[in-house]
């Protein structure tokens, strides 16, 4: 078995991550005085969905800088639309909030971070999952909603290079497990992605016989469904989650920003592997939780990624 990719420093995971099609949402500077300052603290956050328990986990966070995530867009443009939402603008911070929902039936990781080999303020999903009292082996399903570095690496277990979780059934979308694992993927991407794409094929190819390749629309258990939201990546999918009346999309990568993702929807957003396709899936995801009334848990907005969206002017904006 080869060894693993060695950690990037700082300074090489931001030129990697900047021309990736990795996700780094920006967040407004400013002290968040929230209820949920102690769970942040402590890694996780509980909440009830119908009959469903959610936990949010923490694997931890980054920051880049803002041209990275935006190329096309001036900085003044930026700065305009912060001020109006009455924000101010820093470099890009992303969370990772990994997701963790209990059926009656089941218990489901959604993306597992970057592990502890990719970027240093990552690797604390293990640690935040066994404080929060989930086991390995309890777990029944673990589902990707893409295989960016951020939401695959963390499923191999640095000890034996296997997965964490040897009893769960392993789920991605067929599109996305196709698309990483062609021969010469290397090829395929910019040159500053390379080492991500061997990655990812790498950790898919170990755990290959583990999974179940599904289709946008599939049921992996009692009220929890993946949806198409390709763009981001050409396989992209997000979860959403029904019990009774209740409806809740655990959304990946398809909206990251606080403030740009719902405002300005049709922006260039630099790590989308399809510009147009992306912008298409965040502008039909939008309508249906604004005009549905689904709440949203994103992988990348502030922590704990929980909120709703609703129309504004011609746009969207999330409540949080």
């Amino acid at each position: 078995m080869s060894k693993p990719e060695p950690r990037l420093s700082r300074r090489a995971a931001m030129q990697l991550l900047a021309s990736s099609a990795a996700a780094f949402p920006l967040t407004a500077s400013g002290p968040r005085t929230s209820s949920f300052a102690g769970a942040a603290r402590r890694g996780y956050h509980v909440f009830k969905h119908g009959a469903f328990d959610v936990i949010v986990v923490s694997d931890g966070s980054f920051v880049l800088p803002l041209n990275f995530v935006l190329p096309s867009t001036r900085k003044a443009d930026v700065e305009a639309l912060y001020t109006a939402a009455g924000q101010t603008l820093d470099d890009v911070t992303g969370q990772m909030n990994i997701t963790v929902v209990k059926t009656p039936d089941a218990t489901i990781v959604i993306d597992c971070g970057g592990g502890n080999d990719f970027m240093p303020s990552m690797g604390l999903f293990a640690d935040n999952l066994e404080r929060v009292g989930v086991t390995a082996d309890s777990v029944t399903h673990v589902v990707f909603t893409h295989a960016h570095a951020d939401h695959l690496w963390g499923v191999i277990d640095p000890l034996d290079g296997g997965t964490r979780f040897p009893k769960a059934k392993h789920i991605i979308s067929a599109a996305e497990f196709d698309y990483w694992m062609k021969p010469g993927i290397e090829t395929l991407v910019p040159e500053a992605m390379k080492g991500v794409a061997l990655g990812s094929a790498r950790r898919l190819g170990i755990l290959a016989e583990r999974f179940d390749r599904q289709k946008a629309g599939a049921e992996i258990a009692p009220g929890v469904a993946l949806i198409d939201t390709a763009g981001h990546t050409p396989g992209h999918v997000s979860v959403l989650l029904k019990s009774g009346s209740e409806q809740l999309l655990i959304g990946g990568d398809v909206l990251t920003n606080p403030i740009v993702s719902f405002a300005k929807p049709d922006w260039q957003w630099g790590p989308d592997d399809d510009r147009d396709r992306a912008i298409a899936a965040r502008r039909r995801t939008l309508d249906m939780l604004a005009t549905d009334k689904i709440a949203l848990l994103g992988y990348h907005l502030p922590w704990p990624g929980l909120g709703r969206v609703e129309r504004k002017d011609a746009a969207f904006r999330l409540v949080m």
